[in-house]
């Protein structure tokens, strides 16, 4: 297993990020063949409200930063796990499933423009605005 930090996390519904105030994060790869993870959110308690509005067995999208906020994010589906009261805020627990690593984003977004049929200048240009139209996450 590696654990890593997080640096952002942010919901994505419909192609609109919300980001969710963190304190502190850490986010486990458990190397194993389901490419699962186990993500830990730290938030102050006036933050909490945001990811209570969410079922425990509710499938959500997840974009998490990892390391750095420069970092592109990694896309997840992630369910929560668990809620525990601290004595400076409270952990969140999440399950995590990973869907699409920051460098597949670019395979994506191409393989989309050709089966759209563009090919040549035309494609080389859509390529190039929808990596610049990309959502940004640093907020």
């Amino acid at each position: 297993m590696k654990t890593f930090k997080v640096a952002a996390f942010f919901f994505e519904k419909k192609g609109e990020l919300t980001p969710v105030p963190l304190q502190d994060g850490l986010i486990i790869n458990r190397e194993d063949e389901q490419r699962s993870w186990l993500i830990e959110l730290f938030l102050q308690e006036e933050d909490v409200q945001l990811v209570r509005t969410f079922e425990q067995d509710e499938q959500l999208t997840a974009r998490v930063a990892i390391s750095h906020r420069g970092n592109d994010p990694a896309m997840f589906t992630v369910s929560i796990r668990s809620f525990e009261l601290l004595k400076d805020g409270t952990s969140i627990l999440f399950d995590a499933q990973l869907r699409q690593m920051r460098n597949e984003y670019a395979k994506q977004v191409l393989r989309s423009l050709v089966e759209e049929g563009l090919s040549g200048e035309k494609l080389l240009e859509a390529f190039t605005e929808a990596l610049h139209s990309r959502p940004k996450v640093e907020q």
